[in-house]
Protein backbone atom coordinates (compact mmCIF):
# COMPACT_ATOMS: atom_id res chain seq x y z
CA UNK A 1 0.00 0.00 0.00
CA UNK A 2 2.94 2.43 0.92
CA UNK A 3 4.25 1.87 -2.90
CA UNK A 4 1.20 2.60 -4.42
CA UNK A 5 0.56 5.88 -2.67
CA UNK A 6 4.31 6.67 -3.36
CA UNK A 7 3.42 5.96 -6.82
CA UNK A 8 0.98 8.10 -6.76
CA UNK A 9 2.63 11.22 -5.31
CA UNK A 10 6.06 11.32 -6.74
CA UNK A 11 5.51 10.61 -10.32
CA UNK A 12 1.95 13.07 -10.08
CA UNK A 13 3.76 15.90 -8.64
CA UNK A 14 4.94 16.51 -11.92
CA UNK A 15 1.57 16.42 -13.92
CA UNK A 16 -0.30 17.94 -11.44
CA UNK A 17 -1.87 21.52 -12.23
CA UNK A 18 -0.17 24.47 -10.83
CA UNK A 19 -2.87 25.19 -8.46
CA UNK A 20 -2.80 21.65 -6.88
CA UNK A 21 1.19 21.48 -6.74
CA UNK A 22 1.33 24.62 -4.17
CA UNK A 23 -1.38 23.17 -1.90
CA UNK A 24 0.22 19.12 -2.37
CA UNK A 25 3.46 20.97 -1.69
CA UNK A 26 2.19 22.60 1.15
CA UNK A 27 0.49 20.12 2.56
CA UNK A 28 3.60 17.43 2.06
CA UNK A 29 6.26 19.77 3.54
CA UNK A 30 3.95 20.58 6.51
CA UNK A 31 3.44 17.06 7.75
CA UNK A 32 6.61 15.61 6.75
CA UNK A 33 8.16 18.58 9.11
CA UNK A 34 5.44 18.01 11.80
CA UNK A 35 6.71 13.85 11.63
CA UNK A 36 10.08 15.02 11.79
CA UNK A 37 9.65 17.42 14.25
CA UNK A 38 7.89 15.10 17.03
CA UNK A 39 10.67 12.05 15.46
CA UNK A 40 7.57 9.71 14.76
CA UNK A 41 8.47 6.27 14.25
CA UNK A 42 8.93 4.50 10.53
CA UNK A 43 6.10 2.80 11.43
CA UNK A 44 3.73 5.93 11.73
CA UNK A 45 5.56 7.32 8.37
CA UNK A 46 4.42 4.38 6.52
CA UNK A 47 0.57 5.17 8.30
CA UNK A 48 0.64 8.29 7.07
CA UNK A 49 1.05 7.99 3.72
CA UNK A 50 -1.33 5.08 3.39
CA UNK A 51 -4.37 7.49 5.25
CA UNK A 52 -5.14 8.51 2.28
CA UNK A 53 -4.85 5.67 -0.79
CA UNK A 54 -8.46 4.20 -0.40
CA UNK A 55 -9.93 7.71 -1.49
CA UNK A 56 -7.59 7.51 -4.02
CA UNK A 57 -8.78 3.96 -4.99
CA UNK A 58 -12.21 5.18 -4.96
CA UNK A 59 -11.78 7.79 -7.46
CA UNK A 60 -9.35 5.68 -10.14
CA UNK A 61 -12.28 3.14 -10.11
CA UNK A 62 -15.37 5.14 -10.30
CA UNK A 63 -13.43 6.72 -13.52
CA UNK A 64 -14.31 3.28 -15.28
CA UNK A 65 -18.24 4.40 -15.81
CA UNK A 66 -16.86 6.98 -18.12
CA UNK A 67 -15.95 3.49 -20.39
CA UNK A 68 -19.37 2.58 -21.29
CA UNK A 69 -20.64 6.56 -21.58
CA UNK A 70 -17.61 6.88 -23.87
CA UNK A 71 -18.71 3.91 -26.16
CA UNK A 72 -22.17 4.90 -26.57
CA UNK A 73 -21.60 8.46 -26.91
CA UNK A 74 -23.90 9.44 -24.31
CA UNK A 75 -22.32 12.81 -23.67
CA UNK A 76 -23.42 14.13 -27.62
CA UNK A 77 -27.10 12.74 -27.32
CA UNK A 78 -27.58 14.15 -23.71
CA UNK A 79 -26.29 17.30 -25.03
CA UNK A 80 -28.78 16.95 -28.14
CA UNK A 81 -31.29 16.29 -25.53
CA UNK A 82 -30.40 19.72 -24.13
CA UNK A 83 -30.60 21.38 -27.18
CA UNK A 84 -34.37 19.21 -27.92
CA UNK A 85 -35.64 20.33 -25.11
CA UNK A 86 -34.45 22.57 -23.01
CA UNK A 87 -35.16 25.38 -25.11
CA UNK A 88 -35.38 27.77 -22.19
CA UNK A 89 -32.94 29.47 -19.99
CA UNK A 90 -34.47 28.21 -16.78
CA UNK A 91 -35.07 24.79 -18.10
CA UNK A 92 -31.16 24.69 -19.13
CA UNK A 93 -30.19 25.61 -16.20
CA UNK A 94 -31.93 22.83 -13.86
CA UNK A 95 -31.27 21.00 -17.03
CA UNK A 96 -27.47 21.30 -16.82
CA UNK A 97 -27.35 20.79 -13.09
CA UNK A 98 -29.81 17.81 -12.91
CA UNK A 99 -26.98 16.26 -15.57
CA UNK A 100 -23.63 17.24 -13.19
CA UNK A 101 -26.03 15.43 -10.47
CA UNK A 102 -25.96 12.34 -12.03
CA UNK A 103 -22.74 11.86 -13.37
CA UNK A 104 -21.01 13.15 -10.11
CA UNK A 105 -23.02 10.63 -8.24
CA UNK A 106 -20.86 7.92 -9.65
CA UNK A 107 -17.96 9.98 -11.96
CA UNK A 108 -16.74 11.80 -9.27
CA UNK A 109 -14.07 15.03 -10.18
CA UNK A 110 -14.15 13.19 -13.86
CA UNK A 111 -18.23 14.68 -13.80
CA UNK A 112 -16.61 17.94 -13.99
CA UNK A 113 -14.69 18.12 -17.30
CA UNK A 114 -17.40 15.53 -18.74
CA UNK A 115 -20.43 18.33 -17.88
CA UNK A 116 -18.09 21.68 -18.84
CA UNK A 117 -17.53 19.67 -22.30
CA UNK A 118 -21.66 18.68 -22.16
CA UNK A 119 -23.38 21.80 -21.46
CA UNK A 120 -20.33 24.62 -22.32
CA UNK A 121 -21.48 24.45 -26.44
CA UNK A 122 -24.91 25.20 -25.55
CA UNK A 123 -24.80 27.31 -22.93
CA UNK A 124 -22.05 29.38 -24.85
CA UNK A 125 -24.38 29.34 -27.97
CA UNK A 126 -27.00 31.17 -25.93
CA UNK A 127 -25.08 33.34 -23.57
CA UNK A 128 -21.42 35.48 -23.83
CA UNK A 129 -19.31 36.52 -21.32
CA UNK A 130 -19.53 36.80 -17.56
CA UNK A 131 -23.54 35.16 -18.22
CA UNK A 132 -22.02 32.45 -19.57
CA UNK A 133 -19.42 31.74 -17.54
CA UNK A 134 -21.49 31.94 -14.46
CA UNK A 135 -24.37 30.37 -15.95
CA UNK A 136 -21.45 27.08 -16.73
CA UNK A 137 -19.63 27.45 -13.45
CA UNK A 138 -22.55 27.76 -11.08
CA UNK A 139 -24.41 24.62 -12.66
CA UNK A 140 -21.46 22.26 -12.64
CA UNK A 141 -20.32 23.20 -9.25
CA UNK A 142 -23.65 23.46 -7.49
CA UNK A 143 -24.90 20.30 -9.12
CA UNK A 144 -21.55 18.37 -8.20
CA UNK A 145 -21.07 19.19 -4.51
CA UNK A 146 -24.97 18.73 -4.33
CA UNK A 147 -24.04 15.01 -5.10
CA UNK A 148 -21.77 14.57 -2.39
CA UNK A 149 -24.28 15.08 0.23
CA UNK A 150 -25.97 11.63 -1.09
CA UNK A 151 -23.93 10.05 -3.67
CA UNK A 152 -21.54 6.55 -2.39
CA UNK A 153 -18.73 7.40 -4.24
CA UNK A 154 -18.33 11.11 -2.08
CA UNK A 155 -15.13 11.27 -0.40
CA UNK A 156 -16.65 13.63 2.09
CA UNK A 157 -19.76 11.66 3.13
CA UNK A 158 -17.38 8.55 2.95
CA UNK A 159 -15.13 10.36 6.00
CA UNK A 160 -18.15 12.19 7.58
CA UNK A 161 -19.13 8.28 7.91
CA UNK A 162 -15.73 7.09 9.54
CA UNK A 163 -15.55 10.10 11.88
CA UNK A 164 -18.72 9.87 13.47
CA UNK A 165 -19.62 6.13 12.91
CA UNK A 166 -22.64 6.71 11.35
CA UNK A 167 -23.36 3.97 8.16
CA UNK A 168 -23.61 5.73 5.01
CA UNK A 169 -27.28 4.19 4.73
CA UNK A 170 -28.21 6.30 7.49
CA UNK A 171 -27.31 9.70 5.47
CA UNK A 172 -28.78 8.60 2.18
CA UNK A 173 -32.21 9.37 2.54
CA UNK A 174 -31.52 12.95 4.16
CA UNK A 175 -28.74 13.42 1.35
CA UNK A 176 -30.90 13.03 -1.45
CA UNK A 177 -33.48 15.82 0.32
CA UNK A 178 -30.73 18.19 0.91
CA UNK A 179 -30.12 17.90 -2.47
CA UNK A 180 -33.36 18.85 -3.17
CA UNK A 181 -33.45 21.77 -1.09
CA UNK A 182 -30.33 22.87 -2.89
CA UNK A 183 -31.53 22.72 -6.01
CA UNK A 184 -34.21 24.77 -5.22
CA UNK A 185 -32.13 27.11 -3.33
CA UNK A 186 -29.95 27.44 -6.49
CA UNK A 187 -32.66 28.31 -9.10
CA UNK A 188 -34.20 30.93 -6.91
CA UNK A 189 -30.57 32.50 -6.13
CA UNK A 190 -30.21 32.47 -9.74
CA UNK A 191 -33.81 33.92 -10.65
CA UNK A 192 -32.58 36.58 -8.31
CA UNK A 193 -29.51 37.14 -9.84
CA UNK A 194 -31.34 37.35 -13.84
CA UNK A 195 -28.70 35.53 -15.27
CA UNK A 196 -31.32 32.42 -16.34
CA UNK A 197 -33.71 34.61 -17.40
CA UNK A 198 -31.62 36.77 -19.42
CA UNK A 199 -32.35 37.05 -23.20
CA UNK A 200 -30.55 34.41 -25.29
CA UNK A 201 -28.67 35.45 -28.15
CA UNK A 202 -30.79 32.56 -30.47
CA UNK A 203 -33.65 34.47 -29.59
CA UNK A 204 -36.56 32.94 -32.21
CA UNK A 205 -35.45 29.66 -33.06
CA UNK A 206 -35.01 26.27 -31.34
CA UNK A 207 -31.04 25.97 -31.11
CA UNK A 208 -30.96 22.40 -31.95
CA UNK A 209 -27.76 21.47 -33.28
CA UNK A 210 -26.63 18.56 -35.38
CA UNK A 211 -25.18 15.38 -33.69
CA UNK A 212 -21.71 16.05 -35.68
CA UNK A 213 -21.77 19.93 -34.35
CA UNK A 214 -18.59 21.65 -33.51
CA UNK A 215 -18.67 25.17 -32.20
CA UNK A 216 -17.65 27.87 -33.90
CA UNK A 217 -15.14 30.77 -33.31
CA UNK A 218 -18.01 32.73 -30.67
CA UNK A 219 -17.67 29.71 -28.26
CA UNK A 220 -13.76 29.60 -28.08
CA UNK A 221 -12.45 33.35 -28.09
CA UNK A 222 -9.57 35.00 -26.83
CA UNK A 223 -11.27 34.80 -22.97
CA UNK A 224 -11.91 31.50 -22.55
CA UNK A 225 -9.61 28.26 -23.13
CA UNK A 226 -10.82 25.55 -25.61
CA UNK A 227 -12.84 22.92 -23.61
CA UNK A 228 -14.28 21.32 -26.77
CA UNK A 229 -12.23 18.57 -28.21
CA UNK A 230 -13.34 16.33 -30.78
CA UNK A 231 -14.31 12.73 -29.88
CA UNK A 232 -11.15 10.07 -30.43
CA UNK A 233 -14.25 7.23 -31.05
CA UNK A 234 -16.39 7.75 -34.25
CA UNK A 235 -20.12 8.86 -34.02
CA UNK A 236 -22.91 6.53 -33.26
CA UNK A 237 -25.97 6.12 -34.04
CA UNK A 238 -29.39 4.23 -32.81
CA UNK A 239 -30.05 5.05 -29.56
CA UNK A 240 -32.23 8.13 -28.94
CA UNK A 241 -31.57 10.62 -26.58
CA UNK A 242 -34.23 9.90 -24.22
CA UNK A 243 -32.86 6.27 -23.96
CA UNK A 244 -29.61 8.04 -23.34
CA UNK A 245 -31.36 9.89 -20.08
CA UNK A 246 -32.63 6.68 -19.15
CA UNK A 247 -29.64 4.68 -19.04
CA UNK A 248 -27.40 7.27 -17.09
CA UNK A 249 -30.44 7.16 -14.84
CA UNK A 250 -30.63 3.39 -14.16
CA UNK A 251 -26.69 3.42 -14.16
CA UNK A 252 -26.27 5.96 -10.92
CA UNK A 253 -29.82 4.28 -9.54
CA UNK A 254 -27.86 0.83 -9.59
CA UNK A 255 -24.43 1.81 -8.12
CA UNK A 256 -26.56 3.29 -5.15
CA UNK A 257 -28.68 0.23 -4.76
CA UNK A 258 -25.39 -2.16 -5.03
CA UNK A 259 -23.39 -0.58 -2.16
CA UNK A 260 -27.00 -0.10 -0.10
CA UNK A 261 -27.52 -3.80 -0.45
CA UNK A 262 -23.57 -4.84 0.28
CA UNK A 263 -23.57 -2.25 3.59
CA UNK A 264 -27.04 -4.12 4.41
CA UNK A 265 -25.52 -7.85 4.18
CA UNK A 266 -21.87 -6.47 5.72
CA UNK A 267 -19.81 -7.43 2.96
CA UNK A 268 -16.51 -5.59 2.27
CA UNK A 269 -15.40 -2.25 4.10
CA UNK A 270 -17.02 0.70 2.70
CA UNK A 271 -14.71 1.81 0.11
CA UNK A 272 -14.76 -2.26 -1.24
CA UNK A 273 -18.30 -1.62 -1.84
CA UNK A 274 -17.82 1.70 -3.66
CA UNK A 275 -15.29 0.63 -5.84
CA UNK A 276 -17.01 -2.84 -6.64
CA UNK A 277 -20.28 -1.50 -7.43
CA UNK A 278 -18.26 0.96 -9.93
CA UNK A 279 -16.53 -2.10 -12.08
CA UNK A 280 -19.84 -4.15 -12.03
CA UNK A 281 -22.37 -1.40 -13.53
CA UNK A 282 -19.07 -0.45 -15.84
CA UNK A 283 -18.49 -3.94 -16.94
CA UNK A 284 -22.26 -5.04 -17.17
CA UNK A 285 -23.19 -1.27 -19.16
CA UNK A 286 -20.08 -2.12 -21.70
CA UNK A 287 -21.46 -5.55 -22.26
CA UNK A 288 -25.14 -4.58 -23.32
CA UNK A 289 -23.02 -2.14 -25.66
CA UNK A 290 -21.61 -4.82 -27.41
CA UNK A 291 -19.06 -2.92 -29.65
CA UNK A 292 -16.20 -4.33 -29.11
CA UNK A 293 -14.41 -1.65 -31.44
CA UNK A 294 -15.23 1.20 -29.91
CA UNK A 295 -14.45 -0.93 -26.54
CA UNK A 296 -11.03 -0.81 -27.14
CA UNK A 297 -11.01 3.16 -28.20
CA UNK A 298 -13.05 3.68 -25.11
CA UNK A 299 -10.45 1.64 -22.94
CA UNK A 300 -7.44 3.67 -24.50
CA UNK A 301 -9.30 6.66 -24.05
CA UNK A 302 -9.73 6.15 -20.40
CA UNK A 303 -6.31 5.03 -20.12
CA UNK A 304 -5.03 8.46 -21.64
CA UNK A 305 -8.17 10.94 -20.64
CA UNK A 306 -9.69 9.64 -17.49
CA UNK A 307 -7.03 8.81 -15.47
CA UNK A 308 -5.42 11.70 -15.91
CA UNK A 309 -8.73 13.57 -14.85
CA UNK A 310 -7.69 12.22 -11.34
CA UNK A 311 -4.01 13.07 -11.39
CA UNK A 312 -4.58 16.67 -9.62
CA UNK A 313 -6.24 14.72 -6.92
CA UNK A 314 -4.46 11.45 -6.62
CA UNK A 315 -1.17 13.51 -5.30
CA UNK A 316 -3.03 15.89 -3.33
CA UNK A 317 -4.99 13.35 -1.06
CA UNK A 318 -1.89 11.25 -0.22
CA UNK A 319 -0.04 14.86 0.72
CA UNK A 320 -3.04 15.37 2.76
CA UNK A 321 -3.22 12.02 4.59
CA UNK A 322 0.41 12.91 5.81
CA UNK A 323 -0.55 16.09 6.78
CA UNK A 324 -3.76 14.91 8.77
CA UNK A 325 -1.72 11.72 10.04
CA UNK A 326 1.06 14.38 11.68
CA UNK A 327 -1.26 15.84 13.39
CA UNK A 328 -3.20 12.71 15.20
CA UNK A 329 0.18 10.92 15.98
CA UNK A 330 2.12 14.37 16.78
CA UNK A 331 -0.09 14.80 20.21
CA UNK A 332 -1.33 18.62 18.33
CA UNK A 333 -4.97 17.22 18.04
CA UNK A 334 -4.98 15.60 21.98
CA UNK A 335 -3.74 18.99 22.58
CA UNK A 336 -6.48 21.16 21.22
CA UNK A 337 -9.13 18.39 21.77
CA UNK A 338 -9.57 19.02 25.19
CA UNK A 339 -11.26 22.85 24.68
CA UNK A 340 -12.84 22.03 21.57
CA UNK A 341 -14.99 19.17 23.13
CA UNK A 342 -15.40 21.64 26.53
CA UNK A 343 -16.35 24.02 24.22
CA UNK A 344 -19.01 22.00 22.33
CA UNK A 345 -20.07 20.91 26.02
CA UNK A 346 -20.77 24.64 26.95
CA UNK A 347 -22.40 25.88 23.40
CA UNK A 348 -24.43 22.11 23.37
CA UNK A 349 -27.11 23.11 20.01
CA UNK A 350 -24.78 26.01 18.66
CA UNK A 351 -21.83 23.30 18.54
CA UNK A 352 -23.68 22.11 15.83
CA UNK A 353 -23.56 24.88 14.19
CA UNK A 354 -20.49 26.21 15.11
CA UNK A 355 -18.09 23.77 14.33
CA UNK A 356 -19.52 23.40 10.33
CA UNK A 357 -19.41 27.07 10.15
CA UNK A 358 -15.70 27.54 11.14
CA UNK A 359 -14.78 24.61 8.74
CA UNK A 360 -16.63 26.66 6.20
CA UNK A 361 -14.46 29.49 7.36
CA UNK A 362 -11.48 27.97 7.43
CA UNK A 363 -11.60 26.56 3.95
CA UNK A 364 -12.00 29.79 2.56
CA UNK A 365 -8.39 30.43 3.45
CA UNK A 366 -7.15 26.80 2.34
CA UNK A 367 -7.96 24.85 5.04
CA UNK A 368 -9.78 21.85 3.11
CA UNK A 369 -12.83 19.99 4.00
CA UNK A 370 -11.48 16.77 4.63
CA UNK A 371 -9.14 17.76 7.34
CA UNK A 372 -11.49 19.37 8.96
CA UNK A 373 -14.22 16.91 8.68
CA UNK A 374 -12.05 14.14 10.44
CA UNK A 375 -10.88 16.76 12.69
CA UNK A 376 -14.20 18.19 14.19
CA UNK A 377 -16.29 14.87 13.24
CA UNK A 378 -13.80 12.60 15.76
CA UNK A 379 -13.53 15.65 18.77
CA UNK A 380 -17.65 15.91 18.30
CA UNK A 381 -18.23 11.69 18.32
CA UNK A 382 -16.41 11.51 21.95
CA UNK A 383 -18.23 14.47 23.26
CA UNK A 384 -21.29 13.73 25.13
CA UNK A 385 -24.03 15.87 23.39
CA UNK A 386 -27.57 15.51 23.36
CA UNK A 387 -28.19 15.75 20.10
CA UNK A 388 -27.89 12.16 17.82
CA UNK A 389 -24.98 11.47 16.16
CA UNK A 390 -27.15 11.89 12.82
CA UNK A 391 -27.67 15.45 13.44
CA UNK A 392 -23.71 15.93 13.94
CA UNK A 393 -23.10 13.70 10.95
CA UNK A 394 -25.58 15.73 8.33
CA UNK A 395 -24.14 18.94 9.77
CA UNK A 396 -20.48 17.73 8.44
CA UNK A 397 -22.06 17.26 5.37
CA UNK A 398 -23.57 20.41 5.03
CA UNK A 399 -20.14 22.39 6.33
CA UNK A 400 -18.66 20.37 3.84
CA UNK A 401 -20.60 21.26 0.64
CA UNK A 402 -20.90 24.60 1.40
CA UNK A 403 -17.25 25.06 2.18
CA UNK A 404 -16.65 22.99 -1.34
CA UNK A 405 -18.32 25.73 -3.00
CA UNK A 406 -17.61 29.03 -1.22
CA UNK A 407 -13.91 28.12 -0.88
CA UNK A 408 -11.19 29.19 -3.74
CA UNK A 409 -8.52 26.48 -2.82
CA UNK A 410 -11.26 23.40 -3.42
CA UNK A 411 -10.35 20.99 -6.31
CA UNK A 412 -13.78 21.03 -8.35
CA UNK A 413 -13.30 25.23 -8.22
CA UNK A 414 -9.89 25.53 -9.33
CA UNK A 415 -10.58 23.02 -11.80
CA UNK A 416 -14.27 24.79 -13.23
CA UNK A 417 -11.60 28.05 -12.84
CA UNK A 418 -9.16 26.60 -15.28
CA UNK A 419 -12.06 25.41 -18.18
CA UNK A 420 -13.90 28.30 -18.12
CA UNK A 421 -10.85 31.16 -17.28
CA UNK A 422 -12.97 33.31 -14.42
CA UNK A 423 -10.92 33.50 -11.24
CA UNK A 424 -11.03 30.50 -8.72
CA UNK A 425 -12.20 33.72 -6.20
CA UNK A 426 -15.20 34.82 -8.55
CA UNK A 427 -16.55 31.66 -8.89
CA UNK A 428 -16.36 30.64 -4.74
CA UNK A 429 -17.26 33.80 -3.47
CA UNK A 430 -18.82 36.36 -5.73
CA UNK A 431 -21.22 33.48 -7.89
CA UNK A 432 -21.40 31.25 -4.90
CA UNK A 433 -20.80 32.98 -1.73
CA UNK A 434 -24.36 33.95 -0.94
CA UNK A 435 -26.00 30.64 -2.26
CA UNK A 436 -23.35 28.27 0.05
CA UNK A 437 -24.86 30.94 3.14
CA UNK A 438 -28.16 30.36 2.64
CA UNK A 439 -27.60 26.78 2.11
CA UNK A 440 -25.50 25.95 5.08
CA UNK A 441 -28.26 27.45 6.84
CA UNK A 442 -31.02 25.47 5.84
CA UNK A 443 -28.76 22.52 5.63
CA UNK A 444 -27.94 22.51 9.18
CA UNK A 445 -32.06 23.33 10.46
CA UNK A 446 -32.82 20.76 8.52
CA UNK A 447 -29.95 17.91 9.84
CA UNK A 448 -31.02 19.14 13.49
CA UNK A 449 -34.40 18.65 12.42
CA UNK A 450 -33.49 15.35 10.74
CA UNK A 451 -31.44 13.89 13.33
CA UNK A 452 -34.22 14.49 16.35
CA UNK A 453 -36.90 13.42 14.47
CA UNK A 454 -35.04 10.56 12.96
CA UNK A 455 -32.22 9.46 14.79
CA UNK A 456 -33.45 9.18 18.29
Amino acid sequence: MAMASVAVLLPGLSLVSAGFKKATIIFLVAGAAILLATEQPFSEWLIAINSMTNTVAIMVAMQLVAIPISIGRYDERICQWANQHARSNTALFSFSTLVTHLFASFLNMGAIPLSMNLMGKTIRSRLSGESADRFLAVTVSRGYVLAALWAPPAINLYLVGQATGIPWSQLLMPGILLAMIGFGLSYWAELRHGVIAEKSKNVGRANVLPMGHTPNASCNNANHREIFRPSKISRCSGRNENAAMLHVGIAALSIVGIVFFLEKKGIGASYTRIMLAGAIISAIWSLTLHDSCRFRAAAHEYWDDGLLKVRDMGPFFVAMGIFSRSLQSSGILDAITPFIQHSAEQLGLFAVVLLPLVMTGLSVIGFHPFITIVLFGTILAATPMKLPMLSIALSLAVGGAASYMISPFAGIIMSISRYTGAKASQISIKWNGAYSIAFFIVGVLFAIAWGTIIGR
